[in-house]
């Protein structure tokens, strides 16, 4: 006869105690009491949530602070290549070209060639607006880029229409 390779397995409980209820708990016929390895209690669940609000409430400024500076980069460095293209169009056009900044602030470029400044970001021209020349001239000043934080300059020569970099 063959022997099965499957063999029961009992585990013997020993009886109660007398004054003791069962090992299913009050009485007999009720469920088995939970172990502390079969789940959370709300208590646990309510710290972790209360952990997870305060690191998220550390977290959300810093994102927010991140990304508002991504906007006025990404706007300062536009409007930089945006003037420098057009002191390279008055001279390569053998024209003169106005770069100028809206009344509101928020717009600015040259001929076809405009943009916008993200929310909150304004630019800055004396005037309204920096004319290069065909000659290499320009009417000069400075231009600037700003938030409520942060400020970028450039400086447009007069005599040579460079933009140099300030702050």
């Amino acid at each position: 006869m063959a022997r099965s390779m499957f063999t029961a397995s009992v585990r013997m409980v020993s009886p109660a105690a007398p004054g003791r209820p069962g090992m299913w708990g009050a009485g007999e016929g009720t469920a088995p009491r939970s172990h502390p390895d079969q789940g959370f209690t709300l208590l646990e669940a309510l710290v972790v949530l209360a952990i997870l609000a305060l690191l998220s409430s550390l977290m959300f400024p810093a994102v927010g602070s991140a990304l508002r500076y991504q906007a006025f980069a990404d706007g300062a460095m536009r409007f930089e290549a945006s003037l420098r293209a057009a002191r390279a169009q008055a001279l390569r056009r053998g024209t003169s070209v106005r770069f100028a900044v809206s009344p509101d602030q928020r717009d600015f470029g040259f001929r076809d060639a405009t943009d916008r400044l993200p929310e909150q970001v304004r630019g800055i021209a004396p005037g309204g607006a920096i004319t290069f020349y065909p000659d290499g001239t320009a009417t000069g000043g400075e231009v600037a880029v700003s938030d409520r934080v942060r400020e970028r300059r450039w400086r447009v020569r007069s005599t040579t229409g460079a933009i140099e970099r300030v702050l």
